[in-house]
């Protein structure tokens, strides 16, 4: 998986880089035009994703297809007013022309909510396609049945934050990290705070891909003399790149429901330490390790 779409992402920020120019550039020469502005703003949001990518670019070094979805999402976002400003420079296109309010004149809201639905389709499958690992060169892939028992046996004797159980289904398995779990006493306040990321893998022996979904879960309470605050959050289908997190809370900390001599609880998470063992083992055995935002198949790939 050695830098995994370094090419193609370089390709995808120099072809991201000449559009940019070519917008500023009308900005710039082309005052005669109506909204000619538009290319300049355009333009430098185009060069700030760039910038932006250009972190992940180095962040992730063994794969860089996020780099290519991230600069082909933006690329499509603009691409209206990019199509409309090169028009206008260049061939005299002019929407003066065409009276839209005019009786028998198409409205443009059908083609704007098509145009809306093909770019989240795009996004859909780019987003998985980017977060698609294929199995190890050389290997060969093992039965569903033995790769889901080698999941389920993967943190035994070894010190991975997180647990693996069998799903609801044959084919499924889930991998939860409560990587923060605290309540504590502050300022005559107690607090309760839970934080979990779960993944949930099903195996699909028809092509020998492991689909992992991601779902994260926070829980906040907190109760005194100005009152009690409840919250709870939950994102389904997220698919996280990189992330890292770090935090120390402070207070007399409660365990088992009594305080202990512990004035602080510090809690750490990276997505890399639990995501990279499922995927070095699945990719290992020969099958190809897909992060998906929707159990649909056809749409996901």
């Amino acid at each position: 998986m050695e830098g995994k779409g370094t090419a193609l992402a370089l390709s995808a920020m120099a072809i991201t880089v000449i559009l940019a120019l070519s917008l500023i550039t009308i900005a710039w020469k082309r005052t005669d035009i109506h909204d000619h502005m538009l290319g300049a703003v355009l333009g430098i949001i185009l060069l700030a994703a760039v910038l932006a990518m250009m972190f992940l670019f180095f962040a992730l070094p063994d794969n860089r297809r996020p780099v290519v979805f991230f600069l082909t999402f933006f690329v499509l976002l603009t691409l209206p007013g990019n199509v409309f400003l090169h028009a206008r420079a260049y061939t005299g296109f002019s929407l003066n022309a065409y009276d839209l309010d005019a009786p028998g004149m198409p409205s443009p809201l059908p083609y704007l909510l098509l145009y809306a639905l093909v770019v989240a389709l795009i996004f859909i499958r780019l987003v998985s396609w980017s977060m698609t690992f294929d199995p190890e060169p050389g290997s060969r892939p093992i039965t569903l049945q033995d790769l889901r028992q080698r999941l389920q046996t993967i943190n035994d004797g070894a010190q991975f934050p997180f647990t693996v159980a069998p799903g609801k289904h044959p084919d499924e398995i889930i991998v939860d990290w409560k990587y923060a779990d605290a309540a504590w006493l502050d300022l005559l306040r107690a607090h309760k705070i839970t934080k979990l990321t779960r993944l949930t893998i099903r195996l699909d022996k028809s092509d020998h891909t492991a689909r992992v979904r991601e779902t994260q879960s926070q829980f906040n309470a907190s109760a005194g003399a100005g009152g009690a605050g409840l919250s709870f959050d939950k994102q389904w289908g997220a698919i996280t790149f990189y992330e890292t997190k770090r935090e120390t809370l402070y207070g007399i900390q409660i365990e088992n429901g009594r305080p202990v001599p512990k004035l602080s609880y510090s809690y750490e998470f990276d997505i890399r330490e639990m995501r990279d063992p499922l995927l070095k083992l699945i990719t290992a055995n020969g099958w190809t390790f897909k992060c998906v935002t929707l159990p649909i198949k056809w749409l996901t790939g």
